[in-house]
């Protein structure tokens, strides 16, 4: 009876989990990795036209992006500075640049947080000039053969703004915009 019992328990756990839609974004919620916030978003999302694969410009998008090394240097610079602060320490003029200037200037734009090529969306942060933990999306929706959209979005206009910016630069130097 006991085992009987276990197994219904079993059972009704596995239909829950694998079945149920909402059960699976609560849990991704509770993990960090829920993007129903920005698919939300889409709504006011900027959006621009090319003409190339989805695989060619998913991977332009992800170019732009900090490897780990660099996310790993970065954090380094930050703690060193932050010490140097800390102790009192003033920095040399011009041995920092301000915020805007550093993605231009080491060409990486941003950190991925989540990246989903089945889903075509990859979730971006670490956005200069914004809270190193404000989401961007940029979603991908085939719009033919060879034509690729790409919708950026956020809760922060701001963060929406420069990362459509860096973005649609790069593939405008790429791809040509379709029409």
């Amino acid at each position: 009876m006991f085992r009987l019992i276990n197994y219904f328990f079993l059972g009704c756990l596995f239909l829950l989990v694998s079945g149920c839609a909402q059960i699976t974004e609560t849990a991704k919620k509770v993990w960090g990795s829920s993007t129903s916030a920005l698919e939300r978003a889409r709504t006011d999302a900027l959006s621009k036209t090319y003409t190339c694969s989805f695989t060619e410009c998913y991977d332009a998008v992800l170019g732009l992006a900090r490897t780990e090394e660099e996310q790993e240097a970065k954090a380094k610079r930050e703690e060193e500075a932050k010490k140097e602060a800390d102790a009192g320490k003033a920095l040399e003029t011009g041995q920092e640049l301000a915020p805007e200037q550093k993605p231009v200037a080491d060409g990486k734009f941003f950190d991925v947080f989540l990246k989903d090529s089945r889903q075509k969306h990859i979730v971006v942060i670490g956005i200069a000039g914004n809270v190193d933990t404000t989401e961007v999306g940029i979603f991908f929706k085939e719009a033919g053969p060879s034509v690729v959209k790409i919708e950026i979005s956020s809760l922060s206009s701001t963060a929406k703004r420069r990362v459509a910016r860096a973005v649609f630069e790069a593939l405008d130097k790429r791809f040509s915009p379709a029409s």
